[in-house]
């Protein structure tokens, strides 16, 4: 209910609902009703008047940056709003049901999206209606809940082989002697540190020196909680951190390469050395089936930063035939 009361230059208005006060002053009472009528509008029924393009919007103003992934997210988010056929985009989130939802799932499938990306917009919109619903007080409901979910791409099994790593540090000219002192030869450097580590992009490229002792390398940021940990390397690992500190020592991180600049300049080297299928993340995957050669499963598990043993086989490619060389 709106109160309205007469002040020295105007008036001022005040509603009260479900706990919530708001009040302002204008010059006219016709300006106070108006007002007082949006209030309780927004208050009262946001998921009459709510569209999803106001609920994505809100959620990347809101929620997007308090994730690690953030500049990810928000990328992936403002995509979802551009698309000409998201026709999600104008419909109130009252108005949104499974249909719709099916729908805007089979149009994905149909555009060629391949299948990870497709959960990966799946996740985001989802966990967007959760906080509508839990949160923001828009809905009752997750539309989303009760729609299959669209598949994933299944497990990769691709390794980078001894060949193409060769190729890889003839393009990047990285080599055990050269001088590291150009941003190519470093993201050599991060290549053959994440195959001795298994450490991920991000981890190698926020490496400081203060997260060097001994022979343990600690990952303080990380994808997940049980990522954050204490890595243990060996010789080969050390040397390149030894080369390093001869040319970055008086600098904040390890390799002084941010993630873009590995990212970029892989894929350069990449197309440099005409290898395809692969991406600078298998190194993680090459790093642990050659590691699940010489540590205890668990000690793996530890190293890696995975509580769930269970995820270790998204990783471990050794293929059929290997394994069954090793029963004879």
């Amino acid at each position: 209910m709106a109160s309205i009361q007469k002040v020295k230059n105007g008036y001022r208005v005040q509603v009260s609902i479900k706990g919530s006060r708001s009040s302002a002053s204008f010059p006219t009472k016709r300006e106070c009703v108006e007002w007082a009528a949006k209030q309780e509008l927004e208050i009262k029924a946001p998921a009459e008047h709510k569209t999803f393009k106001d609920m994505m919007e809100k959620y990347l103003d809101e929620v997007t940056p308090t994730k690690k992934g953030a500049r990810w997210e928000e990328i992936r988010i403002k995509k979802i709003l551009a698309e000409e056929e998201n026709y999600l985009s104008d419909m109130t989130v009252g108005k949104i049901g499974r249909s719709d939802i099916s729908d805007w799932r089979n149009r994905k499938i149909a555009s060629g999206l391949s299948g990870s990306s497709i959960v990966r917009e799946w996740a985001i919109i989802s966990n967007a209606f959760n906080t509508a619903v839990r949160e923001w007080e828009w809905l009752d409901v997750n539309p989303m809940a009760t729609v299959k979910k669209p598949q994933g791409n299944p497990p990769r099994d691709r390794l980078i082989n001894d060949d193409e790593i060769k190729m890889l540090d003839h393009v990047t000219g990285y080599s055990e002697e050269s001088s590291l002192l150009t941003v190519t030869q470093r993201v050599g450097a991060a290549l053959h540190f994440s195959l001795e580590t298994a450490m991920r992009a991000q981890e190698i490229c926020l490496l400081q020196w203060d997260d060097i002792y001994g022979r343990v390398a600690k990952v303080n940021t990380s994808k997940t909680r049980a990522g954050v940990r204490q890595v243990p390397l060996s010789s080969t690992a050390l040397a390149i951190i030894e080369r390093l500190r001869a040319v970055n020592g008086d600098k904040e991180t390890v390799f002084e390469v941010t993630t873009s600049q590995l990212d970029a300049l892989f894929r350069k080297a990449k197309k440099n050395a005409e290898l395809d299928g692969f991406t600078f993340h298998d190194s993680r995957a090459t790093a642990i089936t050659r590691l699940a050669k010489k540590l205890d499963i668990l000690d793996l598990a530890k190293m890696i930063g995975h509580k769930n043993l269970s995820m270790l086989m998204v990783y471990y490619r050794e293929t059929a035939e290997e394994i069954a060389d090793k029963l004879d």
